[in-house]
């Protein structure tokens, strides 16, 4: 599972996590499936982001009422390279553990 870390907007420190809600809000929202996401798609990967800080923070009974372009104008691209490094964290971990 992937590890939470969080985001801080408007003073407030968020969850981000890649929880079960956040990939059915993302195909909701785009329609398309997570895993038809590019690497070089910023909209789609800000969308993502949008959608975990929003699904983590219900899970955890935190008040998240920003919409996504809201969103879009708080964070910063610091947000997203962090989000990509704990991405390449889980991916290293769980090809390390298929391997052992």
């Amino acid at each position: 599972m992937m590890k939470t870390f969080h985001i801080t907007i408007g003073g407030i420190s968020y969850p981000v996590r890649l929880v079960m809600g956040a990939l059915l809000l993302f195909k909701r929202e785009t329609g398309n499936d997570v895993n038809t996401l590019q690497a070089d798609d910023l909209e789609g990967m800000v969308r993502l982001i949008w959608c975990c800080v929003k699904c983590a923070s219900q899970a955890e009974g935190l008040d998240f009422g920003y919409d996504f372009e809201t969103f879009c104008n708080l964070i910063t691209p610091g947000d997203l390279e962090q989000w990509n490094a704990n991405l390449t964290d889980e991916k290293k971990k769980v090809s390390a553990e298929q391997r052992a």
